[in-house]
């Protein structure tokens, strides 16, 4: 039962299992599958066994548990945990100490009951869509294992796809949570950046193009967890309170009258015929249970999205992967395709950032904000195809993963994907295709109770595979 977080809690809190069996569980069923798999790339058995137990002792003292009372969960690898080492994927922090506190959200997941069994795996600092480092190695779709489970949190996507655990922690700067979700078969959510707090000791790579968040199966089940996680810190002043419940949003869940407009390439993507095949009869399908679809928009944006997003995602990969090892040692410790956005960063200035980045951003975000006087959402297809296989090339190219996803941690907005239908690749494994719902910033609640609405409406789609 490890893979069904809203059980497990239930179960626990109950008393019908312990929460030492549940992590045994985790434990044995890591032990098994990841050697193929891969998405943990570190483990701390007798640490989780012992919160476990520690767990069962405040429950039989009838004190509370927390709403995740004894949830194993993974933390992706470009956060802190307590106990393991933070090595970003970068042979260079192999060596550091572990760390001596948790992130804010792992803190607040730990004190709401869930239990870290282990690090997820990761792409050097999360700067591609492919999970794999020289340190750790790839990560295997559980679906396909000769492709990539995606990235950048392909460790915690796979984990749970998998049944390893029930939820892990991920964190999105172009698509890094959405776009593992996406070809793992789960549901998935980026909040509005602030939702979920950060507050490291060291400033994101990506600024505020990046937020973090929690990772399940389904909007529920992520729900639960982001009641949790969000909320304003005073560690990090762009962080703030959103009123509401993301569990009540989700058990209202309707598509009645809710308008939307269909974007299938935003301008400038071409994606798969299938792709975009099984993503129209999601939206009719979406239709045909209240949803409105208002529009039909080819073009969302005046500008490429990427080049706004391009210079101050670059531009920050260099400054970080240059500060850990040097720039002498910096083609010995990461894979191409984690260099191709720091080389370009090598390139650009500070300055250009500021003022060329920042100004793209705000021309997007005005764009984006002339549709929501005639719309409630955005649908777009999560990506243009299918992952590639384990370091190889896609014939989509580098955008195969972020072309739909990155402009919408340009604007700091929330968005959510879905699975809309499957293709089939020549190996014959069923990938899953991804439905992309985008919101107005800080609409997250109304987005949860959408997404969860059309996760359920496409819910016979998925149980046909």
């Amino acid at each position: 039962m490890t893979d069904d977080l809203l059980a497990v809690v239930d179960a626990v809190r109950t008393q019908r299992i312990r929460a030492t069996d549940v992590v045994q569980d985790a434990l044995d069923r890591i032990s098994r599958d990841d050697p193929e798999i891969r998405a943990f790339c570190a483990i701390d058995a007798g640490r989780a066994l012992a919160a476990a137990a520690a767990l069962d002792g405040r429950i039989a003292a009838s004190e509370d548990p927390g709403p995740l009372a004894g949830v194993p969960i993974g933390v992706k690898d470009l956060e802190a945990a307590t106990g393991f080492v933070t090595t970003f994927g970068d042979p260079a922090h192999a060596g550091d100490a572990p760390q001596r506190e948790d992130s804010i959200e792992v803190a607040r997941l730990v004190a709401a009951g869930a239990i870290v069994v282990g690090k997820t795996n990761t792409p050097a600092y999360g700067f591609h869509a492919e999970t794999d480092n020289l340190l750790f190695g790839p990560t295997r779709n559980p679906l396909a294992p000769h492709r990539t489970a995606g990235g950048s949190s392909g460790g915690s996507a796979a984990a749970v796809a998998a049944g390893l655990v029930p939820l892990c922690t991920g964190s999105d700067g172009g698509g890094s949570i959405r776009i593992p979700s996406e070809v793992c078969g789960l549901s998935g959510f980026k909040p509005t950046h602030g939702v979920v707090p950060t507050g490291d000791e060291g400033y994101g790579a990506w600024g505020a193009f990046s937020t973090r968040g929690p990772m399940a199966r389904t909007f529920r089940e992520i729900a639960l967890a982001l009641d949790v996680v969000k909320g304003a810190s005073t560690r990090d002043l762009l962080s703030f309170d959103l009123p509401g419940s993301f569990v009540d949003a989700a058990q209202q869940a309707s598509l009645e009258g809710v308008r939307l407009i269909w974007s299938p390439t935003l301008g400038f993507a071409t994606p798969d015929p299938e792709v975009l095949a099984a993503c129209e009869a999601a939206l009719e399908t979406l239709a045909a249970n209240g949803a409105i679809v208002v529009e039909t928009l080819e073009r969302v944006f005046d500008d490429r999205p990427v080049v706004a997003w391009g210079m101050r995602a670059s531009r920050g990969s260099w400054r970080t992967a240059t500060a850990a090892g040097g720039r002498d040692t910096f083609e010995s410790r990461f894979l191409p395709n984690a260099l191709l956005s720091a080389n370009v960063g090598e390139t650009l200035t500070d300055i250009d950032v500021l003022l060329d980045a920042e100004a793209g951003a705000h021309r997007a975000g005005l764009a984006l904000a002339r549709l929501w006087d005639r719309a409630d959402f955005l649908v777009t297809p999560g990506m243009a195809t299918i992952p590639p296989r384990h370091r190889e090339p896609s014939p989509y190219g580098p955008g195969w993963a972020a072309d739909y996803t990155l402009a919408f941690n340009l604007v700091r907005t929330p968005a959510a994907v879905t699975t809309a239908g499957f293709v089939r690749d020549e190996e014959g494994c069923d990938l899953p295709i991804g439905l992309q719902i985008v919101g107005p910033r800080c609409r997250d609640l109304a987005l949860m109770s959408f997404a969860t609405a059309a996760e359920q409406a496409l819910g016979a789609t998925r149980s046909e595979h």
